[in-house]
């Protein structure tokens, strides 16, 4: 069994939804839980929250969360990524002398992934040549619906027409995924091979739109609280 690493990288300087990642969510911050659903990936050997925030830090402690360094100032600009989070974190273990094999991203902003989608993750990276995996769900719409309107305001297929013109059923559409931000994960050496969740072999973990949504604006977020009391 391969050692796994995840890590939650929880910024204080979000700009659409302020404070977001401590937001209150079905009582209790956002944050907590993908500390809880990390805690209970039976694959997952470690995981730690990675923020420069003092806010955070002590909401994750409060709600049990693993904070064992301060995320470096150049990393919760606007500018930086959660790869390069991600790969500090890799960096701040082996300088210590501890290795993983496996990392992979829990993002705070889908608080409806589960547990076994962690799992599962990890396990398509144990038991195939994957090199890395990540969260998908089906398109709704289909993509193939996207139309441009010219400078008359006259609509037109963005693709090929041959569905946007001839059908309006689903069921007749090809069926495509698309990341859903929901989990990444990789071998920790093609992480630091190609500084991304994306790889030469990267495989895809289906998961259903209930346990895709991710809070990226303020309507997410009321979205998310009402689908919350629906489930308490």
């Amino acid at each position: 069994m391969s050692d796994a690493l995840g890590v939650i990288a929880a910024r204080g300087g979000s700009k659409r939804v302020p404070r977001k990642n401590v937001r209150e969510v079905g009582g209790k911050p956002l944050l907590a839980y993908s500390i809880e659903q990390a805690a209970s990936a039976d694959r997952v050997d470690r995981a730690v929250v990675s923020s420069e925030d003092e806010e955070i830090r002590r909401t994750a402690e409060e709600h049990g969360g693993d904070v064992p360094f301060e995320r470096p100032a150049e990393l919760a600009t606007d500018e930086a990524t959660t790869n390069e989070v991600v790969g500090h974190a890799i960096e701040w273990f082996l300088e210590r002398g501890d290795e993983f094999d496996i990392v992979c991203s829990i993002p705070v902003t889908t608080p409806f992934r589960e547990s076994g989608d962690i799992d599962r993750a990890i396990r398509i990276l144990q038991e195939t040549d994957a090199q890395s995996v990540v969260g998908v769900t089906k398109f709704d719409p289909p993509p193939f619906w996207a139309v441009t309107a010219d400078e008359d305001g006259i609509l037109h297929p963005y693709f090929d027409d041959e569905y946007m013109w001839s059908t309006t059923r689903t069921q007749e559409v090809p069926s495509l995924l698309r990341p859903n931000g929901a989990i990444f994960a990789a071998t920790v050496n093609a992480f630091l091979e190609h500084g991304s969740f994306y790889t030469d072999r990267t495989k895809g973990c289906e998961m259903p739109r209930g346990r895709s949504l991710d809070i990226d604006e303020p309507l997410d977020l009321e979205i998310a609280r009402a689908l919350m009391q629906t489930r308490t």
